[in-house]
């Protein structure tokens, strides 16, 4: 993903990229008949389809991202945001998304929880 802070007068000024990681953290009061929250095979598809409508792309350029700084903190909340309805679609209400991360590098991340 590339993206740039408007008005701001250095690096982060210009057009630039980072390689990020995402992570989500799902919850639930129990767990299922196998023992788990949710099965990683059918979570990790759920955030990759948010990942790729992003990846190679300018951000300031995409609807949700106009009209404010596409910081990482406005990334996890987006995210958040997406993800939240796609794992309750999948899950019903049993599992919710409680918080999702967004590394930049390996010491600068945010984390986003409502």
């Amino acid at each position: 993903m590339a993206l740039f802070f408007p008005g701001d007068k250095g690096p982060s000024g210009r057009t630039h990229g980072h390689r990020y990681t995402v992570e989500a953290v799902l919850e639930s009061q129990t767990v299922d008949g196998s023992g788990i929250v949710a099965d990683f095979e059918r979570v990790q598809p759920l955030l990759a389809a948010v990942a790729n409508e992003l990846d190679h792309r300018v951000l300031n350029e995409l609807e949700p991202f106009q009209g404010v700084v596409p910081s990482a903190e406005v990334q996890a909340e987006y995210f958040f945001r997406r993800l939240s309805a796609d794992v309750e679609r999948e899950f019903g209400g049993g599992v919710r998304l409680a918080k999702i991360k967004v590394i930049q590098e390996p010491d600068a991340w945010v984390e986003y929880e409502p």
